[in-house]
């Protein structure tokens, strides 16, 4: 069922491109008319979109359209999965380790980087004592990353996290 209520479909004044749909406001002359135009719609906001520009558009229900896909989130669902199973803290030690071994071997100074792999190390000796007192330490409760992720997806199995 199409639920359409009154609307204003917003446009760039200057290219006229559809920008988005508004909601009617008690007094139009209160939006921006110098950057925008309007055209005065019935749209359900839920079910419906604008397709077009200023003077050629019309309402399309969503279920009627492609999906749009940008590189951007296909890219960010990549990165996601590499840092997963590899964050940057293990990219950064896999690195630094690489580049002092290759330094030694072909008799370079690599001062810099061993006390920076140096450095990190000590930072993850630190930081795997500071776990270790949570996990023993009875007035806390400690998470690893693993049970966590477990108890979140046992949360929300079958629901829009998952695919």
């Amino acid at each position: 069922m199409v639920d359409r209520v009154p609307a204003y479909a917003q446009f760039n004044k200057l290219n006229k491109k559809f920008i988005t749909v508004l909601g009617t406001v008690e007094d139009p002359s209160m939006l921006n008319h110098e950057m925008f135009l309007y055209k005065d719609i019935e749209i359900d906001p839920y079910n419906e979109n604008v397709v077009g520009d200023y003077d050629n558009f019309s309402i399309v229900a969503n279920a009627d359209q492609p999906l749009e896909i940008t590189e951007d989130s296909i890219n960010e669902l990549a990165r996601e999965k590499i840092v997963q199973r590899y964050p940057i803290e293990k990219q950064l030690s896999i690195i630094g380790d690489l580049l002092v071994k290759l330094a030694d071997s072909a008799a370079i100074d690599a001062t810099d980087a061993k006390e920076m792999t140096a450095y990190i190390s000590e930072i993850k000796r630190a930081n795997a004592i500071r776990k270790q007192f949570y996990i023993d330490n009875p007035d806390y409760v400690y998470w690893s990353t693993e049970e966590l992720d477990a108890k979140l997806a046992e949360m929300f199995e079958g629901g829009i996290d998952e695919g």
